[in-house]
């Protein structure tokens, strides 16, 4: 599985959507700033919100990592598909520019979202514990 499928226009949005595992604390927390971020200009629903998600993807690959479905039916996956959200916002483009150009930053991106993805928990009592210091 790559981090990008061609577009397949059998998945109909009207804007971008990112489906992400609202189980996951870490997860939660940063697509509730995304959401924020972007004002409406991308719809940020948790996997287990099965009316919200675009048809056709399947839940174990959502598990598995954050998807982003485009209007023309692209899907991205993991970094590919933050990085493609935060490229939406003025102050994150170059980040884009630099995921999809700079190899070696796209390897270490696809790197640390996989060690991310493969230590939720951890990840997750990390960020409680700093939004408790936040405060």
């Amino acid at each position: 599985m790559t981090d990008r499928d061609e577009p397949d226009p059998a998945m109909p949005v009207e804007r971008p959507v990112l489906v992400y595992d609202g189980d996951c604390g870490f997860c939660t927390y940063w697509a509730r700033r995304w959401q924020q971020k972007a004002q409406g200009r991308i719809a940020i629903v948790p996997l287990q919100d099965r009316e919200g998600r675009p048809p056709g993807l399947a839940t174990a690959e959502l598990e598995e990592a954050v998807h982003l479905v485009e209007p023309d039916g692209t899907i991205r996956r993991g970094a590919a598909a933050i990085f493609e959200v935060m490229g939406t916002l003025r102050p994150y483009r170059l980040a884009r520019w630099a995921y999809r150009w700079i190899p070696p930053f796209r390897w270490f991106s696809n790197w640390l979202y996989r060690w991310v993805a493969n230590h939720r928990a951890f990840v997750s009592r990390r960020t409680r514990w700093m939004r408790r210091r936040e405060l």
